[in-house]
């Protein structure tokens, strides 16, 4: 299992969010993600959190020093 890292600078658009979608479907459990975005996108993040923890992700966020933002996140088992 490794780590995705993904990479949304320098915006979000909504083909990345669909590319999200389709990958937090297909991710095993344990696998980890990381996602960097713009520090001033960072308000839009809640709408990449939520897709995240909809499909059984923990996740945490980062502020970076620079101009980045970080939203690092693990699949858990889901409960059935």
């Amino acid at each position: 299992m490794g780590k995705i890292c993904l990479d949304f600078r320098p915006e979000i658009s909504s083909s990345e969010m669909m590319k999200l979608k389709r990958l937090v479907d297909d991710m095993e459990s344990g696998q980890e993600l990381s996602i960097t975005l713009e520090r001033y996108d960072a308000h839009q993040a809640d709408q990449i959190l939520d897709l995240l923890r909809e499909n059984s992700y923990k996740c945490y966020t980062k502020g970076g020093h620079h101009k980045e933002f970080y939203i690092n996140a693990k699949k858990e088992e889901e409960e059935e």
